[in-house]
C-alpha cells in the first residue's frame, strides 16, 4: 500500500543526535498505535529499508478519536488515518507526517535540530527572491507589534532596513529559479510547492535538502542579512548574561485557539477537566509580562520585576536555554494535551512549563542590547555594531527642554498659555512652534498631547506630539506611557472621517486641566484658515508625511551617545539602557508600519 501514497513534499529536517535502530523504529511505531488506542489496522508498515543511500521507516493506520465539534461524553468517535515516513541519510533525518507526530521522548533521544545557519545557506542563498516572512519582534515589551506577515512578489523591494532590524525570521516563502520553498528554520521544516508525489520521490526530496543543509554556509541573500542574525548560545554566554524572560503568550494563544489549534489546556485532580475560556485569558494575563533574570550559575532564577518571589528557572544549557519551572499565576496547576486524542487520554501529557520548553515559547534579552533568544535560537540585531549610528538619528535636541520642570504646569483661572516651564509650553513655543495648525487634544478622546499640521511647497506634514517629563535617565521606565499611547493612536494619524466632526467640536472649547478650568483655546493657532478643509487636506494628501513625536525632558542625547560609545569600547550597558533601547527600537518600527516616522525631542 506504500506505492498508494501521494502527497507534497514538505518535511521537518534534523540531524541525528543517536543513531536509529531497527529496534528503534519498530518501539516507535509501537507507541504510536498504543497511543491512538490501537495495536492492529496497519494500512502500511515499513522498517528501516534501503534506497540508494538512505533508509527509509514509514507507517500507516486507523484510529478513532471524538469529533473536536463534539463533547467526548458523546461517545462518537471518528475514524481516522494517520501516516508518519522517515529518511535517514548523511547523518540526518526528515520526516513526512499527517495526523501523526514523534514522541517527544523519542525526537529528543535521538534527533537535534539543525542550526539556523544552515537552513538560511540552503534555502535563503543569494538569488533568493523573498515573497512571504513572517517575524517575530525581538523585544519583550508589551506595546510593541510582537510579530508581523509581509508579502509581495519581492520584498527586497518594499522591505527597508529601518522596519526590519529589531525582527527575527521565523517563516519565509522564497523563489530560486522558478522553485517556490517554505521554511521554518525554527523547527527544520522545508516544504516545496509541487504536485503530489510517491514515497520514492519523497526520498529524493530529502536526501536533495539534506545534501543542501550539509554545505557550509554560502553567501546568504541580502535582503535576509538586514534582519536579525543568528548566532550560537555558546558565543553569546561567553560575552554577556540573561537579563529578562517573557512567554511568547501569542504563539501560546495560537496554538490553543483558532484553526490552527494543537493543544489543549487541562486542570489535572480527581479527574481532568479543560480550563474554561475566562481561566485561559486570566492565565495569559498573568503570563503576559517580563521576568527579571538573577543568579551567576548554570540554574537561575527569574522573578517578578522588584519583588523577591521566585516564579520561574531557567538552565543555561550548551546549545539552548530550558525553562525549569513556572509558578505564576496558575501556571504551576495547568497541564498540556494533544488535541489529537481524547480529553484525559493523552500519555504524554506534560505540565505547562514543560510544553513551553520543548516548544521553545519564550523570549530571553540579554545586558548586550543587541542579543535575544527567540524559537531556542539567539539572534542579534547587528545595527548596534555601528556605535548607535542608526539610531540616534531619531533622537532630535532641543534646548528649550532644559528649563522644564513639569509636564503640563500649573493652572489658575483665566490662564491663557500653558507655563513655558512646562513640555506642553515647549511643544507651543519652540518643538511645534513651525506648525500652522497646532491644536491641544489632551484629556477626553485623546490621540496626542498635541496635533500640529503645516503644509509647504504642496507637501503635507501631519505630527502626533506626546509630551513627558521626569528626570534625566537613561530608564524605559518613563517611556512606556508614552511610547503606549503613542502607538495606540498611530491609525489616529489617518484623522478618520467618521470621527472627525465629534473631534472638531471638541477643539472648539477650551482646554480644562483636571479641577481648574481655564482660558487657554485648544486651537492654539491655526494660520490655514478652514480647519475642517485642511484635515481634509492632510487625510487625502498622497505624499502626507507623517511624524509620531515623543518630546521629553527625560532624556538627553548627549547621555545616550556616551552610553553607545561605552558599548563599543567594550563596557556592558545597564540593564535599564538595554530595556529603554529595545522599547524605543520597537516603536520606531511600529510607526515604520504604518507608513509613519517616529522620533524623540529631548534635552540636547
Amino acid at each position: 500500500m506504500i506505492d498508494n501514497l501521494t502527497v507534497a513534499k514538505s518535511a521537518a529536517f534534523f540531524t541525528i543526535r543517536r543513531n536509529l535502530t531497527d529496534r528503534a523504529v519498530e518501539d516507535l511505531f509501537t507507541t504510536l498505535r498504543r497511543s491512538h488506542g490501537t495495536t492492529a489496522n496497519n494500512v502500511f508498515r515499513h522498517i528501516r529499508e534501503n534506497q540508494g543511500d538512505a533508509r527509509w521507516s514509514a507507517i500507516c493506520f486507523e484510529y478513532a478519536t471524538p469529533p473536536a465539534f463534539l463533547d467526548p461524553a458523546s461517545g462518537v468517535k471518528e475514524r481516522l488515518f494517520g501516516y508518519l515516513m522517515l529518511v535517514e541519510y548523511q547523518g540526518h533525518v526528515a520526516v513526512f507526517s499527517s495526523r501523526l507526530g514523534l514522541p517527544t521522548a523519542f525526537k529528543t533521544r535521538h534527533f537535534a535540530s539543525v542550526e539556523v545557519n544552515r537552513m538560511e545557506g540552503a534555502i535563503a542563498r543569494e538569488n533568493a527572491i523573498f515573497q512571504k516572512m513572517r517575524m517575530r519582534n525581538m523585544s519583550v515589551s508589551p506595546h510593541v507589534m510582537r510579530n508581523k506577515t509581509l508579502e509581495a512578489p519581492n520584498l527586497a523591494n518594499v522591505v527597508g532596513p529601518a522596519g526590519s532590524r529589531r525582527y527575527a525570521p521565523q517563516t519565509y516563502t522564497v523563489s530560486v529559479d522558478g522553485v517556490h520553498c517554505t521554511t521554518t528554520p525554527s523547527t527544520g521544516r522545508i516544504g516545496v510547492r509541487s504536485d503530489k508525489v510517491g514515497h520514492g520521490e519523497l526520498i529524493e526530496f530529502a536526501e536533495t535538502m539534506i545534501d543542501a543543509l550539509r554545505v557550509d554556509p554560502a553567501d546568504v541573500s541580502p535582503f535576509i542579512r538586514t534582519f536579525a542574525r543568528p548566532m550560537s548560545l555558546r558565543d553569546a554566554l561567553a560575552a554577556s548574561q540573561p537579563t529578562a524572560i517573557a512567554v511568547d503568550t501569542a504563539r501560546l494563544a495560537a496554538a490553543v485557539v483558532g484553526d490552527e489549534a494543537t493543544i489543549r489546556m487541562v486542570h489535572v485532580d480527581d479527574e481532568v477537566s479543560e480550563l474554561s475560556t475566562a481561566e485561559f485569558n486570566e492565565l495569559l494575563g498573568r503570563l503576559d509580562q517580563a521576568l527579571t533574570i538573577e543568579g551567576i550559575g548554570k540554574l537561575r532564577a527569574a522573578k517578578l520585576p522588584d519583588s523577591d518571589d521566585e516564579v520561574a528557572t531557567i538552565s543555561l544549557n550548551k546549545s539552548r536555554i530550558a525553562l525549569r519551572s513556572l509558578t505564576l499565576g496558575m501556571a504551576a496547576a495547568v497541564e498540556v494535551e494533544t488535541l489529537d486524542l481524547a480529553l484525559g487520554e493523552d500519555p504524554d501529557r506534560r505540565p505547562l512549563y514543560s510544553y513551553l520548553d520543548e516548544e521553545d515559547c519564550f523570549i530571553v534579552l540579554f545586558d548586550d542590547v543587541r542579543l535575544s533568544y527567540i524559537d531556542g535560537q539567539v539572534f542579534r540585531d547587528e545595527t548596534m555594531l555601528d556605535g548607535g549610528a542608526s539610531f540616534l538619528p531619531y533622537l532630535h535636541p532641543d534646548a528649550s527642554l532644559q528649563a522644564v520642570t513639569d509636564e503640563k504646569g500649573t493652572f489658575v483661572a483665566g490662564q491663557v498659555a500653558f507655563d513655558g516651564t512646562s513640555t506642553f509650553g515647549a511643544i507651543v513655543e519652540h518643538v511645534g512652534a513651525e506648525d500652522a495648525i497646532l491644536i491641544c487634544d489632551d484629556l477626553g478622546d485623546e490621540w496626542a498631547d498635541f496635533i500640529g499640521i503645516k503644509e509647504e511647497a504642496g507637501f503635507v506634514q501631519v505630527c502626533f506630539y506626546h509630551a513627558k517629563h521626569d528626570a534625566l535617565t537613561l530608564s524605559a521606565g518613563s517611556f512606556h506611557v508614552a511610547v503606549s499611547q503613542a502607538i495606540k493612536n498611530l491609525g489616529n494619524m489617518m484623522f478618520p472621517a467618521e470621527r472627525m466632526e465629534a473631534k472638531v467640536q471638541s477643539w472648539n472649547a477650551r482646554y480644562n486641566a483636571m479641577g481648574q478650568p481655564t482660558q487657554i483655546e485648544r486651537i492654539i493657532r491655526n494660520n490655514a484658515g478652514d480647519l475642517s478643509a485642511a484635515i481634509v487636506r492632510a487625510r487625502t494628501a498622497p505624499d502626507v508625511r507623517r511624524r509620531a513625536v515623543i518630546v521629553t525632558s527625560s532624556l538627553s542625547k548627549q547621555a545616550v551617545e556616551d552610553a553607545f560609545a561605552a558599548i563599543q569600547a567594550g563596557h556592558r550597558p545597564t540593564h535599564t539602557f538595554v530595556q529603554l533601547y529595545w522599547l524605543l527600537q520597537s516603536f520606531f518600527s511600529a510607526c515604520t508600519e504604518v507608513g509613519a516616522s517616529g522620533s524623540i525631542v529631548c534635552q540636547p
